[in-house]
């Protein structure tokens, strides 16, 4: 994504994991936007630069038109809650991971007290 020459602008590269890598068909891509860009920004721009409805509809959740309950989203290592979520603002050089939250049905997990140590079943 190239924005107009003369604007002031900041490059970010952009990490894709697991299911949002094989929708996006891609592992990674470098995305430029403008100054003081948010986090909010990059994923607009990013799913208009991708164009895949697979990739839109694996990161944000159609109900609440949101990342978070889809993807976990890190800034240079950071992770946004710890920032100032969605509204983080991005430097240059910046790199972004979005890694996906693993959703579970009903599966029940009970733990297993054996000889001292713990151990962890799903039935």
């Amino acid at each position: 994504m190239r924005r107009p020459s003369g604007d002031r602008e900041l490059r970010v590269r952009v990490r894709l994991f697991g299911v949002l890598r094989t929708a996006a068909k891609r592992e990674d891509i470098e995305v430029d936007l403008e100054e003081r860009a948010s986090v909010r920004q990059l994923v607009s721009g990013l799913v208009k630069a991708i164009a895949r409805d697979e990739f839109e509809m694996s990161l944000i959740d159609a109900d609440l038109r949101d990342t978070r309950p889809n993807a976990l989203i890190m800034v240079s290592g950071t992770e946004i809650s710890a920032l100032n979520g969605l509204d983080t603002a991005l430097k240059d050089g910046d790199e972004v991971a979005f890694l996906p939250v693993a959703h579970g049905g009903s599966v029940r997990h009970t733990l297993l007290w054996n000889s001292g140590s713990v151990a962890l079943s799903a039935r």
